[in-house]
């Protein structure tokens, strides 16, 4: 079993969720809240007060509160997460059929069949076992074998790399 020790910091986790929002919501997210921005603006400039423009101002308000609602809500969590480690450290423990995350907060010890994505930053991966549930792995702690044991194991069980 290969074993490594992670350091975490509350940049680092401020970094992965805004990794993870920019991700999530895309491009396409803001191209059409532009575009949604920009037509209601257009209108209400030129003195169109429907019932279409309160629709199109909703459609707006909506985008916005929930995209921001799904910021502050990976944020708050991945922070309280964070806080509650006595020492910002944990072992990650990679096995043949599992691998294990060891911190004084808990542990977790899961199925490499788990992993549904992995998206991979600069200075850390994404480790999805959700849609909306992931782990933030610093590269600065896994070595180049680590790494391959990683991409390995979840391509043998499908998971999607980015």
């Amino acid at each position: 079993m290969k074993s490594v020790t992670l350091h975490y910091s509350e940049p680092l986790i401020r970094r992965a969720v805004r990794a993870f929002w920019l991700r999530a919501t895309g491009w396409t997210f803001f191209t059409a809240t532009g575009v949604l921005l920009g037509s209601l603006i257009a209108l209400l400039a030129a003195g169109d007060t429907s019932w279409f423009v309160g629709l199109i101002g909703a459609v707006f308000l909506l985008a916005v509160g929930f995209a921001g609602a799904l910021y502050f809500v990976h944020l708050r969590a991945s922070l309280t997460r964070f806080h509650r480690m006595q020492v910002p450290e944990a072992t990650l423990e990679l096995g043949e059929e599992t691998f294990r995350l060891v911190a004084d907060a808990g542990t977790s010890e899961l199925a490499w069949r788990t992993i549904t994505q992995i998206w991979r930053f600069s200075d850390f991966w994404l480790v999805f076992l959700s849609p909306a549930q992931f782990l933030t792995l610093p590269l600065a702690d896994l070595d180049e074998e680590s790494r391959e044991i990683l991409l390995r194991n979840a391509r043998i069980h499908r998971a999607k790399i980015k």
